[in-house]
């Protein structure tokens, strides 16, 4: 129910008409998962072992000509807890407070985020970056979070735990940590620029067209765009 709801909440939040369900590609299987891995490595993708390790959310892409295929790998045991105590209003706005619980349901939306957005692409034909899913990933998270953190010092916590307090699991020097960590560093300026430019109720209208906007901009074009804030 929960990989649902993200579904509803994003495709609300950013005006989104994507006919198919998320829930469809996504699996708990952790050995299919690993020969998902294992099969990508022998392909001879570009990223070793230790560059991709199997973490508890991974996106697995096959794309042949004009078909694509994709699977989204989420752990069951982080689905189920922030299942159980993260609860959605009649707004479809997220509603959680433990620790343990928001850093599952990252995990989740971010696997919800990967879905959605591969599914709008595809279905739109058009063109997505690795780094593209990980930006609007990051930028998800923050939007689906803030109703957990209605005041802006809890916001700002918020900012700071998703962004400034975040840490990787590649390897420095590989070419995933990089994509990660311009991913989170673009994400967080352009989060930060949302909340100053749009701060009270009276201007979540203007915030809705900004991030309708935004979700629709090419790959480079929102990098381009979020330079251009600050």
């Amino acid at each position: 129910m929960l990989v649902e709801n993200l579904q509803n909440s994003l495709q609300k939040q950013y005006d989104l008409a994507i006919p198919y369900e998320v829930k469809q590609f996504v699996s708990h299987d952790a050995l299919l998962a690993r020969n998902l891995a294992s099969s990508d490595r022998q392909a001879g993708d570009g990223h070793s072992e230790e560059d991709a390790p199997m973490m508890e959310e991974t996106v697995f892409i096959c794309q042949s000509g004009d078909t694509l295929e994709f699977t989204v790998y989420l752990d069951h045991e982080v689905l189920d807890i922030a299942s159980e105590t993260t609860r959605t209003d009649s707004q479809g706005r997220l509603h959680t407070y433990e620790q343990q619980t928001i850093d599952s349901l990252c995990t989740v939306v971010e696997g919800v985020s990967h879905a959605v957005c591969l599914l709008w692409h595809a279905h739109h034909d058009r063109q997505l970056r690795a780094l593209d899913l990980e930006l609007q990933a990051e930028v998800d998270k923050y939007m689906l979070l803030m109703a957990c953190n209605p005041d802006d010092r809890s916001r700002g916590r918020l900012h700071r735990q998703l962004f400034r307090n975040a840490r990787f699991t590649a390897p420095m020097d590989s070419e995933l940590y990089q994509r990660y960590k311009a991913a989170s560093d673009g994400a967080a300026s352009y989060c930060e620029w949302l909340m100053q430019a749009f701060p009270g109720p009276a201007d979540q209208l203007g915030l809705s067209q900004e991030l309708a906007r935004f979700y629709r901009l090419s790959g480079s074009a929102k990098f381009e765009h979020i330079r251009r804030l600050h």
